[in-house]
């Protein structure tokens, strides 16, 4: 059976994106913004308050601190007047005084969210027309990047993201890669993976993929449970991109990925399954880890899995079964001459209703979801 096909992937880029966000109370009133180093009695006051959902003391204890110029209570009750609550309601010219207050005296935690309403739309800055899109985009491009600087870590993934992508600047992969390590040696698994996938494409090397100075990174999110990175390594592992092939790394790392919904990596354990190569052979569960992939729309495992359904590998031979999954792949563009072949031969015209059937169903379904 012919080996999957898949590279790392920077798809992952723009999930990180929407990974990183945090609301910023919930965040602060936590204690797990690595940006926010000390804070005033008042603002201490007003987490705790948060923490028992009484917003209206926190805004109180704020307010005259806000007053006073302490940033940290600017952003806090910015972000109060923003989402409300409790005897709160939502304010947004109140929300945008002191989240760019907050901004402007070097609060990280006030820029990264003035920053985010600015993107989404939520708050148009004094003087800029709200339909002016590519100035909002901009805008905000400059607000994530003053939240980045003051050692906001999201805001130093989100900048990674818009270099990288150009949304706002001019696309700029070594101003990319410094604000992804930034928060990659902080500690966080999102940034360890987008510098690691940098790497991976090549990104930083002229177009040659470097995996060597991927792995590292990719490693360190890995360690912290990034699927992702997980899925690389295994990639890495069972191709030799950088180190010589090793089946029994590619499957640990396979499965912890596939544990975690991933269908490529579903797939690549489930070959090396079927192969018994570095974990032991077992048809069933491959078939199983197939399933799982095919599900999920991938069409190597849905040919795949196809063929063990002709062959009745793993699973009861059933040609109506195999024809859903086939017909499915081919529709979507995955070719199987062979197979084709076969069908051509052996399958009746009640089994291919049935599977087409089937094959409707799972369509439906899946549009559905």
């Amino acid at each position: 059976m012919p080996s999957f096909r898949t590279r790392p992937r920077l798809a992952s880029l723009t999930l990180a994106a929407s990974l990183a966000f945090a609301a910023v109370p919930a965040s602060f009133a936590q204690g797990t913004d690595p940006s926010v180093k000390t804070v005033s009695p008042e603002v201490a006051q007003a987490v705790e308050a948060i923490k028992q959902n009484n917003v209206s003391r926190a805004a109180a204890f704020l307010r005259p601190a806000a007053e006073a110029g302490d940033p940290a209570a600017q952003a806090l009750l910015g972000q109060i007047y923003l989402e409300g609550g409790d005897g709160i309601g939502v304010d947004l010219p109140q929300a945008g005084r002191w989240l760019r207050a907050a901004a402007s005296n070097g609060d990280p935690s006030g820029a990264y969210a003035l920053a985010a309403v600015t993107a989404d739309g939520t708050l148009t800055p004094p003087g800029m027309d709200p339909t002016d899109s590519d100035a909002r985009t901009a805008e905000a491009t400059r607000l994530y990047l003053v939240a980045a600087t003051a050692g906001s870590v999201p805001a130093q993934i989100e900048t990674g993201l818009r270099y990288t992508q150009g949304i706002g600047t001019v696309p700029n992969r070594v101003e990319a890669a410094r604000w992804f390590r930034e928060a990659a040696q902080a500690g966080n698994p999102i940034a360890q993976f987008n510098l690691g996938a940098l790497h991976a494409a090549g990104l930083l090397s002229g177009g040659t993929p470097d995996y060597a100075a991927a792995r590292p990174w990719f490693e360190q999110a890995a360690a912290q449970g990034h699927p992702d990175a997980q899925y690389n390594l295994g990639l890495a592992a069972a191709q030799g991109l950088d180190q010589p092939v090793d089946n029994e790394s590619a499957a640990r790392w396979f499965a912890a990925a596939a544990q975690a919904g991933i269908a490529d990596a579903q797939a690549g354990l489930a070959y090396l399954t079927y192969q018994g190569l570095g974990v032991p052979q077992d048809a069933a569960k491959a078939a199983d880890l197939y399933a799982r992939a095919a599900e999920q729309g991938h069409l190597i495992a849905q040919n795949r899995l196809a063929r063990l359904y002709v062959m009745g590998r793993g699973v009861d031979a059933d040609l109506a079964e195999a024809w859903k999954w086939h017909s499915l792949a081919t529709r979507a563009g995955f070719e199987d001459a062979e197979l084709d072949a076969r069908f051509d031969k052996f399958l009746e015209a009640d089994q291919r209703s049935l599977g087409d059937a089937r094959a409707a169903t799972w369509l439906e379904q899946r549009a559905s979801q």
